[in-house]
């Protein structure tokens, strides 16, 4: 018997996590056959779930523990699948879950405050000329970006244009060393 399309093969109760190679998820799982031939099993979520295990997954939150640049990574990373949304439709999704995309680690990688960061964000994108902006982003960088125009095909864009980046530079304080006991 086939399903048709729409159909989830593996759809949990509310809040109910699914899991696939030690990983766990939220929503359901549907499984799809490629163009190729092979097996495609799909998360589907929506967006803020989704979010929950990008934001952690891009920008880790024991790491980068400032809450208002955790929003900014939700704000961000839910413009991104908005304008790439179909990008695979031919593979059966929407987006990929990895670098060529998004990195999104499902409920496995979620955190408390990555999640604050989301559910403080949530139902906010960016928009550019009344469509979503194409929320490019890097996870490392060598120092300075590049236009858009001089990476991806099309031309330039005013909000993706080179700008210095990396962590900033640390900062000496004059002191004295305290005695440990």
């Amino acid at each position: 018997q086939t399903l048709p399309a729409s159909d989830d093969l593996f759809a949990p109760a509310p809040d109910v996590r699914v899991a696939v190679d030690g990983a766990s998820y939220r929503g359901s799982l549907r499984v799809v056959v490629n163009p190729r031939g092979l097996l495609n099993v799909v998360n589907r979520v929506d967006l803020e779930d989704y979010l929950y295990g990008v934001v952690p997954a891009e920008m880790g939150p024991k790491r980068f523990d400032a809450i208002e640049a955790l929003k900014a990574q939700a704000v961000a990373g839910g413009t991104y699948a908005m304008a790439h949304r179909g990008q695979f439709e031919a593979e059966g999704y929407d987006i990929c879950p990895g670098p060529k995309c998004q990195a999104y680690g499902g409920s496995s990688v979620e955190d408390p405050l990555s999640t604050a960061a989301v559910e403080g964000t949530r139902g906010l994108v960016l928009a550019y000329g009344g469509q979503f902006a194409d929320a490019l982003y890097v996870s490392t960088c060598g120092g300075v970006t590049e236009n858009v125009e001089n990476v991806f095909s099309g031309g330039p864009v005013p909000y993706l244009v080179s700008v210095e980046c990396g962590e900033l530079a640390g900062e000496e304080i004059p002191g004295a060393a305290v005695p440990r006991d």
